[in-house]
């Protein structure tokens, strides 16, 4: 059996540094080493620090730092909070709207998905039959609505059953009754 290895972070050394450890490392090597004008910048950027710590940690040090550059970084650090503010509303606003458009149960072709087939297909109303069942409740809507006394044309002995909406239902209750009879005959009593 081997040795073990250590997992290995994925994150830099200096980005994981406490206070003491960047002080020790930055007064060991980074300032000896960094020969640029924008200390703040990129003490924050090496050791991954936001402004106000950059800044604490660089006057700790001793490094000479203006009233300007002190300004305008904090500024920049507030700047870019505002602006990742932004995008993060706007990408919540993008995904609300997508959420509300996409309808998990349709598609470019069907209106309603009722599900799927054994080998994945989808089947339901497509969007044709949706428009003609939209046309058909359309020309329904334009009749007047039938009453009880109006006989069915094409027999008598059917009655009507009204709706809510004021629609009726044609009901043949003979029939009604056959089928109920027939139930009762087919339940089994233990």
């Amino acid at each position: 059996m081997g040795k073990k290895r250590k997992k290995s972070a994925s994150t830099p050394r200096v980005k994981r540094m406490n206070r003491n450890s960047r002080l020790q490392s930055a007064a060991a090597s980074w300032l000896k080493s960094y020969n640029g004008t924008r200390h703040i910048r990129a003490y924050r950027k090496y050791f991954g620090v936001d402004a106000g710590t950059a800044i604490t940690e660089l006057r700790i040090l001793g490094v000479p730092l203006t009233d300007d550059a002190v300004r305008k970084a904090k500024e920049s650090e507030k700047a870019s909070t505002r602006a990742k503010q932004a995008r993060k509303e706007k990408r919540l606003r993008r995904q609300q709207e997508q959420q509300v458009s996409e309808v998990p149960w349709s598609d470019e072709t069907f209106a309603y998905i009722a599900g799927y087939t054994g080998w994945g297909f989808p089947y339901g109303i497509t969007w044709e039959e949706m428009e003609r069942f939209a046309d058909q409740d359309s020309l329904d809507a334009t009749l007047p609505p039938r009453t009880w006394k109006s006989p069915h044309p094409q027999t008598d002995e059917i009655w009507f059953i009204a709706r809510p909406e004021g629609e009726e239902v044609p009901f043949d209750l003979e029939e009604f009754l056959r089928y109920h009879a027939e139930a009762d005959k087919s339940v089994t009593k233990f």
